[in-house]
């Protein structure tokens, strides 16, 4: 995937990717290599005239006819009808909303899922787990997404929740989740779970390196693992206990799907090998025998805009311009 200015030709397929967050929305028209033009993002929009006016604006700048649009959300979404079934946070406005008339642009086709599911798209189309048929996907952030690969077909399940991975019960008796479950893999491992517990040190007054600046914003996950490396011991505490708990649903999550590669994104991702090599021989060590093999763990290629370009995937796949 490459970023340009302008497509090739004026006869080459795209489609306009829009990947919403509840930070940030962002967008592209993209091409059949997954290459990008015309990058957009904004903050996330709060109103469905603001996800509008922003929809409208990438249609009023393609200079080219587009095959449709395709959108990724976090939530549960029924891509058949691009109904947003459930979609709790800053982004619950969406919730009852058919995708494809919330934005407003009924004269192309427009195709809607799941943000981790887009993004996982992007990787098998172009990117890391690209030629393989069987891959589980993790995107690690604020919350933990997750998105599976079987036998060249998206999990969707029978309401459309297959997948969501950050919510397998890693402690039964854990805090209380977003989604309503206890102990999730999204209370111990995601950037909220590992800053709140590094500030519960700090409320503590335990002999921590790092501190609330003077905004008051605690230390970010960066930031902690940079400390963790740097020998801060209750960095070291956290971010082990963090890796401990990661490493368990990793462990499970290739003893049910056996899949060929595990590829890890989001900006937690962005710690690499410092995220990975902790957890690797123990992931190892404890699936081998099942399987078989050491499944391969591959960070996220498709960084920053990989969600854009997944997004768009789905109007190339749907269309048959493009397959797994």
């Amino acid at each position: 995937m490459t970023q340009a200015s302008n497509p090739a030709a004026a006869d080459v397929p795209l489609a306009i990717g829009i990947d919403i967050g509840g930070t940030g929305i962002k967008a592209a028209l993209v091409n059949l290599q997954g290459d990008l033009f015309e990058q957009s993002q904004a903050p996330s929009p709060r109103s469905i005239s603001e996800l509008r006016a922003f929809v409208q604006s990438l249609l009023n700048r393609a200079k080219t006819p587009v095959r449709g649009i395709g959108i990724g959300c976090k939530g549960i979404i029924d891509a058949a009808s691009t109904l947003v079934k459930s979609c709790p946070g800053d982004l619950s406005f969406l919730e009852g909303q058919l995708l494809k008339e919330a934005i407003g642009a009924a004269h192309v086709e427009v195709c809607a899922e799941n943000d981790a599911r887009v993004a996982l798209i992007g990787e098998a189309l172009w990117g890391a787990a690209r030629g393989y048929r069987n891959v589980v996907m993790l995107t690690l952030g604020t919350g933990v997404g997750g998105a599976v690969l079987v036998d060249g077909t998206i999990l969707r399940g029978t309401s459309g929740a297959a997948g969501h991975l950050g919510h397998t019960t890693i402690d039964p008796s854990g805090g209380l989740c977003i989604c309503g479950n206890y102990g999730c893999l999204e209370t111990h491992f995601s950037s909220r779970a590992i800053e709140s517990d590094y500030w519960a040190h700090i409320h503590r007054a335990a002999p921590a390196k790092l501190a609330k600046n003077q905004s008051g914003e605690i230390p970010n996950p960066a930031a902690i693992f940079q400390a963790a490396q740097e020998q801060d011991e209750c960095a070291r505490y956290v971010v082990d206990r963090a890796l401990s708990y990661l490493s368990a649903a990793i462990i499970s999550f290739l003893h049910i799907f056996d899949p060929e590669i595990l590829v890890i994104g989001g900006n937690m991702a962005n710690a690499g090998q410092q995220l990975i090599a902790p957890i690797q021989e123990k992931i190892a060590r404890r699936t081998r025998i099942l399987l078989d093999r050491e499944v391969p763990i591959a960070l996220q290629s498709l960084v920053g805009y990989g969600g854009v370009a997944g997004a768009a995937g789905l109007v190339f796949l749907k269309q048959k311009l493009l397959a797994f």
